[in-house]
């Protein structure tokens, strides 16, 4: 049977996915490897993170299911929320509604959450399950770049009891290398763009062709006349031969003519 990757963390920014994605690809944590079964699915709880890598060659993980039924998705940098509909009457919308301000429990303070960010901005009373949805490309000199995923379940009520990263033995010491980890989707082109990444498409060049010849890196081909090198016998005199090529072709011209 598989479990979660973590079975109770709240996972706030990009810095912190990408912790636990460090600490997977170290052996600390375990990814998901098949799609979740029926029993699986139905013990998916508040906190649980999950990972699992993209693979065009396994069945079933090219994108995750998990039987629920969802809103669609709303964008809180740099993820996805989904909310769950279960047919609650409480889902709708009420004006008198104030958001829970996350002053106590273990998630106060530190680093911004994306989670609470998307809460915050929620005008509806929402009492079942929170998607959150992350994507990265692993980047790494020696392999083709590779797909991974976060796809972690909260509830409101239960976020600020769910410890960070900062505060999980195992994964407040994780160090994750620089450049290894880049983040898979851009809201628009201003971005930054060592936040996102676009890997390469089958039987593309390893760079990309310039218009402008001096962009292209390749080899350079030696230059026609590098230096004026008077000495060379086909310039020897040229100023001279010049006037005396001038002097026959007049010559021969007025002769044409009948000069």
């Amino acid at each position: 049977m598989q479990h979660a990757t973590h079975p109770r963390l709240h996972v706030r920014n990009a810095h912190d996915a990408h912790v636990v994605f460090e600490a997977t690809r170290q052996g600390f944590l375990h990814p998901v490897t098949r799609r979740l079964d029926e029993n699986e699915r139905a013990q998916v709880k508040s906190g649980n993170v999950f990972v699992w890598l993209e693979d065009d060659h396994a069945p079933g993980l090219k994108r995750w299911t998990d039987g629920r039924v969802w809103s669609q998705s709303r964008m809180r940098e740099p993820f996805l929320f989904y909310d769950e509909k279960t047919g609650d009457s409480s889902d709708s919308p009420d004006p008198s509604f104030q958001t829970y301000r996350f002053v106590d429990g273990v998630s106060r303070g530190g680093p911004s959450s994306s989670a609470v960010s998307h809460q915050e901005r929620s005008t509806n009373i929402h009492r079942g399950l929170v998607k959150q949805a992350y994507s990265a490309w692993v980047v790494s000199p020696n392999s083709m770049p590779r797909k991974w995923h976060i796809t972690a379940y909260f509830r409101y009520d239960d976020l600020p009891h769910i410890p960070t990263v900062d505060r999980d033995p195992c994964l407040g010491k994780i160090i994750v290398p620089v450049g290894l980890y880049r983040g898979g989707k851009a809201r628009n082109r201003s971005e930054d763009s060592s936040s996102t990444y676009s890997p390469p498409s089958p039987g593309s060049p390893r760079w990309p062709m310039s218009r402008n010849h001096s962009d292209i890196q390749g080899p350079t081909l030696p230059a026609m006349f590098s230096t004026m090198d008077v000495s060379a016998p086909s310039l020897q005199n040229s100023g001279a031969r010049l006037t005396e090529d001038q002097r026959v072709i007049r010559m021969l011209n007025g002769n044409f003519f009948g000069k």
